[in-house]
Order: structure tokens, then sequence, then C-alpha cells
């Protein structure tokens, strides 16, 4: 008796549970910044302006531009995103038809043979059924299920958003990569060109007795280290361009043409004290799209707590039937011999092992989890941003430096080459210099494309939009999360399938 009243007492304290938590409920315990933490670190004017709209324009590139349409229109994984998403579209009506009554129709006929001494007489008969079932939601339990298959569909939209988003950013990277590859290429062809250069004046100077046999060696040794570093480099650019061009949907080929230098971006603060515009951080909770997803999974996941918790209550189910039958087809029809019958039943479990009251604990248990998950999510999110920005002012002191270090290094070597033509200076000088030079060249590259990624990366934190012109697959996500452009997505899923414009048009949309 004791246990009964326990499991009872459980069942109403379930029942009595809230479902669904709110994104604000989940972050209660995080106190957000009105401005981004790391600006006010630095400077005291406002972040609080609206990012780009379009942030691969922001970056000036038209053949960055071009690359990233590519990326959507061919990229697999975007390709496989798009279709993800019309699953989760299609799951949801099947769903959503739990809410409607189900009608089911059954013709058939039956041969019998009745024996009288010896001899059989044959009787063919027809029949005709309908059956038809519907469970009346009183408690709502089929439309929390059917809400949170539709909440699926806006996670896969939202996942489509972020595919699309990381896609584009990893374009950037890799395109930025390649012409980073390229200039290094360039670079060691350069130093072997001055290495070769270097071993011929020394030779010369050798046979004339000016220079000793261990300027030869060492002139010998630097021109092999820089064809070694020469062949990394090539492989480097190769696979940076075969990388890229399976981004795009393309044969790996390394057949990809970079630009000829990396463009110079603006810093997040100007010498005005200016900051580009990175909106706030409740404005990215709202626009990035893995946030987005986590809220559609958090309200999901809620609606499928209640669903469980009220599997617990009765559930009231019509079903009706009507059928006919005659031993002559065409009477099959006869409404005088039509029966029909029409029943309400009240169904309440109960005993089932414990199962429905299980299955009610770990779907409320799934729920509190979700809640975790989001906000893990939204803290990383905000880590994100944070980094990107303190990196980015980093970064680019770092990029000044090496500039002006790359510079001396340049007027030093070509002071150190005219010594050494003079005959006032070694070899060993003039090649340390030379080494130190490329050495800071390369590095300077290296910076400037870190601070290219990382800007990059700044976008994509915040979950930055971005107009890469006619797509193939979905586009954008509204500002709700709904699809954006949706007859785009449908004329390509027409397309694909072969299916009419009156068929698409009447499943598309959820």
């Amino acid at each position: 008796m004791k246990l009964r009243r326990t499991a009872a007492l459980s069942v109403f304290g379930l029942l009595a549970a809230c479902a669904s938590v709110s994104k604000e409920d989940a972050l209660n315990t995080i106190e957000a910044p009105t401005q981004w933490a790391s600006l006010q670190e630095m400077t005291d004017v406002s972040s609080a302006r609206a990012i780009p709209l379009n942030w691969v324009n922001d970056l000036s590139d038209d053949a960055l531009g071009t690359l990233i349409l590519e990326a959507m229109n061919n990229n697999t994984d975007l390709g496989a995103a798009s279709r993800r998403v019309e699953i989760a579209r299609q799951q949801a009506v099947a769903t959503r038809a739990s809410l409607l009554p189900t009608l089911s129709g059954s013709i058939g006929t039956t041969r019998s043979v009745q024996r009288t001494m010896g001899d059989g007489t044959y009787a063919t008969g027809y029949s005709w059924g309908t059956q038809l079932d519907w469970e009346a939601d009183i408690w709502g339990r089929l439309t929390d299920s059917t809400r949170a298959a539709y909440l699926d569909a806006a996670t896969a939209r939202a996942d489509y958003a972020a595919a699309r988003l990381s896609i584009a950013g990893a374009v950037a990277q890799n395109w930025y990569g390649l012409v980073a590859a390229r200039l290094q290429r360039e670079l060691s062809e350069r130093d072997v060109e001055t290495g070769e250069a270097n071993l011929s004046i020394t030779e010369r100077r050798y046979e004339r007795g000016i220079s000793s046999s261990l300027d030869v060696r060492l002139a010998r040794s630097s021109l092999a280290n820089s064809e070694a570093q020469l062949q990394s480099r090539l492989q480097a650019e190769t696979e940076a361009a075969r990388g890229l061009e399976v981004l795009l949907g393309r044969y790996p080929a390394a057949e990809l043409d970079s630009a000829d230098a990396l463009p110079a971006i603006a810093p997040v603060i100007n010498e005005d004290g200016v900051v580009i515009g990175l909106g706030t951080p409740q404005s990215m909770l709202d626009r990035r799209p893995d946030v987005i997803s986590a809220e559609y999974s958090l309200e999901a996941a809620g609606l499928r707590a209640s669903q469980a918790r009220k599997a617990l209550l009765p559930a009231l189910r019509l079903t009706g039937s009507a059928s006919n039958g005659s031993m002559d087809f065409d009477d099959i029809f006869d409404t005088d011999n039509l029966v029909g019958s029409l029943s309400a039943s009240l169904i309440q479990p109960l005993f089932q092992g414990g199962r429905l009251l299980a299955n009610s604990k770990a779907q409320q248990a799934a729920a509190e989890a979700a809640v975790f998950t989001y906000a893990g999510i939204v803290l990383n999110a905000f880590a994100d941003v944070e980094n990107a920005i303190t990196a980015e002012t980093l970064l680019a002191a770092r990029e000044e430096a090496l500039e002006l270090a790359y510079e001396e290094a340049v007027a030093a070597e070509d002071l150190t080459e005219r010594q050494y033509l003079n005959g006032t200076t070694s070899i060993f000088n003039l090649i340390s210099a030379q080494q130190r030079r490329i050495q800071t060249e390369s590095q300077f590259i290296a910076a400037r494309q870190q601070r290219l990624n990382n800007r990059i990366s700044l976008y994509l934190a915040l979950g930055g939009t971005f107009d890469a012109g006619p797509e193939r697959f979905s586009g954008d996500l509204d500002a709700e999360g709904e699809d954006a452009s949706p007859s785009l997505f449908r004329k390509w899923w027409q397309q694909a399938t072969g299916t009419s414009e009156a068929a698409t048009a009447a499943g598309a949309d959820l």
C-alpha cells in the first residue's frame, strides 16, 4: 500500500513539474555584459554598432566572393545538410498526422464449397469495409509531440545555416592559406636564386684567391637548405590548393590559382578609437546559428518531457467501422446490408512495470540536460568572440612589429651584401643577414594570414551574415530561424527530384 502511494505521488509530482524551460531561465546564472568585455579593457568606446550585413564584402576580395558562391552551390556537406532539412520537414508533417483521424478501407472476396452426398456446391462472397480511428488530444500530448517535431525541423534549418556559415569561413581561411602558401613558395624561390648567386660569386672569389674553401662550402650548404625549404613550400601550396578545391566541390587537381597578395584589413579599433561593428553579446545569441539550434532543442526537450508525463493520463479513443457483404458483387453496395459501429473508449494505463513513469523521468532528465547544454553552448559562443577580439589586437601589434623587423632586415641585408662585395665582411655574415631577412619576411606573411584567419573567425563567432549570390540550396534563416528563401530551396528540390510545382508546394512549408 505504501509503495502504491509513493508511486502515485511520484506521478502527480511529475505532472506538476514544469516541462519547458526558456532560454532566459537557462542563462539566469550567467551575467552577460552589455558590451564585449575584451573591448572594455582596451577602450571606452561602445561596441554596440551592428556587424556588417555581408562580412565577405568587408574583406574587399572579389575572388573570395566568387569562391564562396561556388562552395554554396557545390559543397557536398552543404548538400547533405539541405537534405536533412527536408527530412526533418517531412518528419514533422508525418508527426502532425497523429492529430487527425486515420481511415482505412478494405475489399475482399471469399470462395467456399459445400459438399452433399459427394457433390460440391461452390459459393462466392464479396465484402468491403472501412475503419476509422481517432485519439482525442484532450491533454495536449499529441500536440506536444507535433510541436517538438516542428522544433526539430527548425533545429535542422539552424544546423544548415551553421554549416553554411562554417563552410563559407573555411573557404575564406583556406583561400588565404593558399595565397600565403604561394607567397611562401615565391619567397623560397627567391631565396634559392639568392643562394645560387652567392655561390657563383663565392666560387669566383675563391678562384681568384679572395675567398676560402670554407666560404664555398658555407654557400653550398645554405643553397641546399634553401632548395630543401622550397620543396616543402611547394608541397604545402599543392595541399592547400587541393583542400580548397574539395570545399568547392571540385576534383582535387591542385589547379586553382591564388591571388598575388594577402589583403590588408582595418583594425578592430582604429586610431580614433572607433570600433568596427561587433554588435552586443545579446544580439549574438539571436543571430548565431548554433545557439539558435540549441535553443530549439531546449524547447523540444521540454515538450517531450511534457508528452511523456501526459502519457500517464487516460486517453480517449474513438473507433468507427462500416462493412457490407453479399453473395452477389452487384449487391455489396446495397445499404440494406450495411453494418456499422461507433465506439468510444477511455484507456487508463494501470500497470506496465514502471515503463511510463521511468520514461517520463528520463525525458525530464533529458530536458534538464538540454538546459546545461544550451548554457554551455552560449558560454562557448561568448568565449569565441572574446578570444577573437583579444587575438585581433595582439595579432595586429605582432604584424606591425614583424613588418618593421622585415624592413630593417632588408636594409641590413643590403648593407651586408655591399660590405661582402667590398671585402669588409665574411660570407657567414652575408648568409646570416639573408637568412634573417627570409625568416622575418616569412613570419610577416604568416602573421598577416593569421590575422586574416582570426578576423574570419571573429565574423563566424558573431554569427555574421553574408550574401554570396544565387544559391542552389536553401537560403539564410531570418530572425525567427525560418527559411528566408523557401522558394529557392523548393526550386532546387524540384530539379533534383523531378517533382511538380503543385506537389512540392503542397508539402514544402512546415
